[in-house]
């Protein structure tokens, strides 16, 4: 049995009091202990031991934990900041990179040692480590007279720092203040103004984390500019691509006023670097004036042919139109701009890359198997941040879709029909018109019988007998609570009807065969041999089946929260199957950590399915009162029925 030692629980409290900062209200222990990876039982320990030190900062109940006073957390957590000293290999190799890429460009190897608390002959192990990571980044390692310092391109070095930053925030936001932490000399909140202004006198416009990462890179090059070896590198830039002049004009009035406040020159690469940076990212304010016959002659006849592959092979695989004029414009633009970007290895960084995932899981799905066409028509591999953006564009797009494939019809009982329109009807279409139609209206309730076309049932008068179908019962007057009432009776009949379809799909899909619990998997790939090899020896699908698993695994983790869900890029299975593998304490998936494995095996006549089981298995996972039942079971019989009853 492992003891843990003073600096690995300090670390793990530092991480739960992170965690709960960022909650609204109680959370439970069962969900900290979910979501870090700890056990319930550790949580409880963590929570002792940080009150003990700051008393009455977590308060608890059987409804479970939350933060008393954020604003004494946030003076806890500097404080944490400020005392840190690196306990793990990976936190030592993060203090190195940044004391060479952004305080000293020699840094004395004795010295280093001392700082963080280790030996010479330790540190001389650790930095092979960092050698490793920096070939990722063309970037060399070397050591001289005893003085460590790193070699390489500058635009290697800010992409270098870069990384260091974004890992820093791990799956919370980035943020200016996390920015501004590790490039304190300036001052970014007057970069943040020069950059919007400029955009808004010129008419162009940049999304919020286009903007930050504009932000981040212009911090980088003025930082690294105080170094005594400042690159003012005589590289010519090769096989340049013409850069509008409209965004010449931008780059020439953001790099005088950075002049002008910070006395900062860029040098002709780095003019280039950010004009790149701003071409892939920036939209005109006149974009919404463009048509699409004139599309080509913006971004080009190929674009032009790869987004409407996208549309075609979308529409045959998911059954999802991503046909609508707006978006095959704007969703054209940003495929030309993301492939300038791969072509000239331009990293964008997502700050809701891991948030998008977890929370539109088949949203983000889509979205890889759009980024695997780019990658076959192009060549270039696109990162998640990257998939991410796409996800942004198919989300808004679905959403808008969303209120005609889900509208329910209503029929209205509504004695005054005799005489007019009900004035109910009207309000209700004003209110409600994105997720219903008017499927009729009847005066008795004798005519219910007659009238089988609908969903729901809304009457303004009592009910003597009682319909097989949802209704509910309003007020003649139409006040608030009726709105508040209909509105939740929609959803809810909206989930019911999704859940109805589901249900009868549930035995056809899970079978005793393909179910385990708590079996000895080490990892994903683990996993993704024993259940495809099960797979295939039943029949479900054909040898192949598994090469496509890590195929789609390879472009993004099929993790989301506490579970995975692996499958091919497309439907391909000989009939639709579902294995399923449970493991309570977790199980390590890529990087996360994961509790359950939907293994998605899915024939395509089922393709129409596919967004509601996904959705489905989702929703309930993230109901913590769901999951940890599911944990619990011990037999198929005992998940089956569980399962069944999700879907009544």
């Amino acid at each position: 049995m492992s003891v843990e030692s003073k600096g690995d629980m300090k670390d793990k409290e530092h991480a739960l009091l992170d965690f709960l900062g960022c909650q609204e209200g109680w959370t439970t222990a069962f969900k900290c202990a979910s979501t870090l990876g700890f056990s319930v039982r550790s949580i409880k320990n963590y929570t002792n031991n940080i009150n003990a030190d700051y008393p009455d900062l977590i308060e608890s109940s059987r409804l479970g934990y939350q933060i008393i006073d954020k604003i004494k957390l946030s003076m806890i957590l500097k404080s944490f900041k400020n005392d840190f000293i690196p306990q793990t290999v990976e936190e030592r190799k993060k203090v190195i990179l940044k004391k060479l890429l952004l305080e000293e460009e020699n840094y004395d190897l004795d010295t280093l040692a001392s700082e963080l608390f280790i030996s010479p002959v330790t540190l001389n192990n650790e930095l092979s480590k960092i050698k490793l990571d920096l070939v990722d980044f063309d970037l060399i390692f070397r050591t001289k007279n005893n003085f460590a310092f790193i070699e390489g391109l500058e635009k290697n070095k800010k992409k270098m720092i870069s990384r260091l930053i974004y890992e820093e925030s791990k799956e919370n936001f980035i943020s200016m203040d996390l920015i501004q932490e590790y490039l304190p000399h300036f001052d970014l909140k007057i970069v943040k103004k020069i950059v919007s202004d400029v955009l808004l006198n010129k008419h162009y416009f940049l999304d919020d984390f286009s903007l930050l990462n504009l932000i981040l890179h212009i911090a980088i090059t003025m930082e690294r500019s105080l170094s005594n070896e400042n690159t003012k590198e005589s590289i010519e830039v090769k096989n340049k691509i013409d850069i509008d002049s409209n965004i010449i004009s931008i780059i020439d009035d953001i790099l005088l006023e950075i002049y002008t406040q910070f006395n900062i020159k860029f040098t002709q690469v780095e003019t280039y670097d950010l004009a790149l940076l701003i071409m892939t990212r920036v939209l005109s304010d006149y974009v919404d004036q463009l048509t699409i016959d004139h599309l080509s002659e913006v971004v080009g006849s190929s674009i032009v042919d790869l987004v409407s592959q996208i549309q075609q092979r979308t529409q045959d695989v998911f059954n999802l139109s991503l046909k609508s004029h707006d978006f095959t414009i704007r969703f054209s633009l940003h495929i030309r701009n993301m492939l300038i970007r791969l072509e000239n290895k331009i990293i964008l960084r997502n700050p809701q890359m891991i948030q998008i995932k977890n929370t539109y899981p088949f949203i983000y799905d889509v979205s890889v198997f759009i980024s695997n066409i780019v990658t076959q028509k192009s060549g270039y591999v696109l990162s998640e941040d990257e998939i991410a953006y796409i996800a942004l564009h198919i989300g808004v797009l679905i959403e808008e879709k969303k209120a005609m494939k889900t509208k329910l019809k209503v029929l209205f009982l509504c004695p005054q029909y005799f005489f007019s329109k009900p004035n109910i009807v009207n309000k209700c279409t004003g209110i409600f018109g994105d997720s219903i139609l008017v499927s009729g209206m009847i005066a008795s309730q004798d005519e219910i019988e007659n009238n089988i076309d609908y969903d729901l049932l809304i009457s303004t008068i009592p009910l003597n007998l009682f319909p097989d179908k949802p209704f509910i019962i309003v007020s003649n007057y139409f006040s608030n609570k009726d709105i508040s009432n209909i509105s939740h009776k929609i959803d809810e009949t909206l989930k019911a009807r999704s859940r109805k379809k589901m249900q009868s799909k549930l035995e056809i899909l899970f079978k005793e065969d393909f179910f385990f619990v708590n079996p000895s998997f080490k990892n994903e790939k683990d996993t993704i041999e024993v259940l495809s090899n099960k797979l295939h020896q039943y029949g479900v699908v054909d040898q192949d089946f598994k090469r496509k698993l890590f195929e789609r695994e390879a472009i993004s983790s099929s993790a989301y929260i506490n579970i995975a869900m692996p499958h091919p890029l497309e439907m391909c299975a000989k009939k639709s199957t579902i294995a399923v593998s449970i493991h309570p304490e977790g199980i390590l998936w890529h990087n996360s950590k994961v509790n359950i494995i939907f293994m998605l095996a899915i024939h395509e006549e089922d393709r129409l399915f596919f967004k509601d089981l996904f959705d489905f298995i989702t929703e309930i996972i993230s109901e913590e009162k769901q999951l940890k039942a599911i944990l619990e079971v011990k037999s198929f019989d005992e998940f089956i029925t569980l399962f069944a009853s999700y879907a009544k």
